[in-house]
Parts: structure tokens; sequence; C-alpha cells
């Protein structure tokens, strides 16, 4: 039996070494021809299609292409059906769910990092293109010459917008493609301005001198919030860990009980049982949280 699965293994294994081949082969043929137009002064243009899982990972900071998320996902295919084969499906289930949750979570963490230095350093750029303004430059110079002062990961952000327009995006629609990637209120807010201010005229530096108060504003409530709410999530995170850490202590200090209980059909029902009202439990304290 074990000879079967490692020879499955292996066929699914060559399957996908030539399935990636095939790709590589078509990318070169792409390059090519892109290539020979650019020869005789013909740019191919073209705005990559965006998938739910590309726009997370770009908010996350994490750029890949298609074969390499292909590759990824497809080595977890293969530990996976390993693992059912070897251990049986319910380990595999177990195995892609555990798979599936840190992934979820380490992009969420990400995320949220990059979401509060992007908005921290928003203000300073938009004050720098507020002063480039009143010297005569326009909104889309003003942030192309901006962006060279920027850090990251605001930088890569703007560079980001500033490459929309060069592909033939007009400003309003870069800021609104922005906006829609990124998902933050801030860069919302301004691709709302910039789109009013296009259509019915207005005062752009006002515009930013408001978004930058805003900004500002809404740190310092964040920053009240998060100290008055410092006891509910010491007390959220004491909750959601004192569980697991009383199951490792019992496991270390005395085996053969949880062994005895892994044994009977009853034991493993009960354990499944606080296996599940223990995810319950946090998924549940996560969204109290979330809603404060």
């Amino acid at each position: 039996m074990a000879v079967l699965v490692y020879v499955f293994i292996a066929l699914l294994m060559a399957l996908g070494a030539l399935y990636f081949i095939w790709t590589g082969q078509e990318q070169a043929r792409e390059e090519m021809v892109a290539k020979r137009l650019s020869s005789v002064g013909v740019q191919a243009i073209e705005f990559p299609a965006k998938d739910r899982l590309t726009v997370y990972l770009e908010r996350a900071g994490i750029y890949l292409d298609v074969n390499h998320r292909r590759m990824i996902l497809w080595v977890v295919f293969l530990l996976i059906v390993l693992c059912a084969f070897q251990f049986g499906i319910a380990l595999a289930l177990l195995l892609t769910f555990a798979i599936t949750f840190f992934s979820y979570t380490a992009l969420g963490v990400l995320y949220t990092r990059r979401q509060s230095l992007i908005v921290t350093q928003l203000p300073r750029l938009l004050d720098q293109v507020v002063r480039l303004m009143r010297s005569g430059k326009t909104l889309g110079d003003g942030f192309a010459i901006a962006t060279k002062d920027a850090d990251d990961p605001l930088r890569v952000v703007m560079q980001k917008l500033q490459r929309n327009i060069a592909l033939g995006m007009t400003i309003t629609e870069a800021f609104q493609e922005l906006s829609d990637t990124y998902n933050l209120k801030e860069l919302q807010v301004l691709a709302l301005g910039v789109s009013v201010n296009s259509r019915y005229g207005g005062s752009l530096i006002d515009l930013l001198n408001n978004v930058i108060t805003l900004i500002h504003q809404r740190e310092h409530l964040t920053r009240q919030l998060r100290a008055m709410t410092g006891e509910t999530r010491t007390s959220a995170v004491v909750l959601s860990a004192l569980p697991l850490l009383v199951g490792t202590f019992m496991i270390f200090s005395n085996p053969d009980y949880i062994f005895t209980m892994i044994d009977d059909p009853t034991g493993k029902w009960v354990l499944y049982s606080a296996a599940a009202m223990q995810i319950t439990g946090m998924a549940v304290i996560w969204r109290m949280l979330r809603s404060v």
C-alpha cells in the first residue's frame, strides 16, 4: 500500500512538473512576442486581472505571480494527499484547516501592520503635496514628486498610483482603483474628494488639508480607544489562552489520562466537543474585539 501511495505522489509531481514546464514555455513565447513588438516601437500594455487572492496578497505587501502561487498550492495539495494516505482523512482535514487558518491569520496581521504604517505616513506625504501645489505644481506632479521622498510601504502604494496613470488611467480612476485595492478609509475619502473636485471643481488644497486633519483626528481617537479597551483586550487574550495552557499542562503532567480519553470513544467526543467550543469561543471573542 505504501508503494502505491508513493507512486501516486510521484505521478502527481510529474504532472505538476509538466504543467509548469508548459506554462513556462507559454510565458517565454509571450515575452518573445512583446520583445518583437517593442523592437518596432509597439508596446503591449494591459491591466492585469485582479482576483480576490491577488488583492489580499497585495494588501499584505506580498507580490507573487500566478505560477508561484500555483506551485505553492500544488506543494500544499501534495502534503495534504500524503497526510491523508499516511494518517487518515480526519488528520488531513485538520491539516487543511490549520494551513488555511494560519495563512488567513498571517495575511490579516501583515495587512493590519501595513495599513497602520500607510495611515501614519500619509499626512506627511499629503502635506508635501500641498506645498508643491501652492508652488504651482498640479496634483499629479505633486504626488509624483512627493512619492520619491516617501517611505515604504506608502512609497509602493503611491508608485502603483503613478504606474496606473502612466498606463492610461485618469487620476480619478487611479485613486479609485487604489482605494478599492487597499480598502482604507483615508484613501477612500481622498479618492472621493478628487472625484468630486474633477467633476464639480473646488480647492484641492483645502481638500488635502481636510484629509490631513481627518487622519490626525482618527489617529488620536484610535489611541484613546486602545487605551480605554486595554483591560478588555488583555482579558480576552487570557480567556483564549488559558484553556490551551491548561490542556498543555495536563498532557505533560499526566499523559496517561489524555491517552485514555483518546482511546475511549466517549473521550474522543469530549475532546472534539472541547476543541469545537474553544474555537467557537475564540471566534466570538475576536468578533467582540473587532466591534469595539
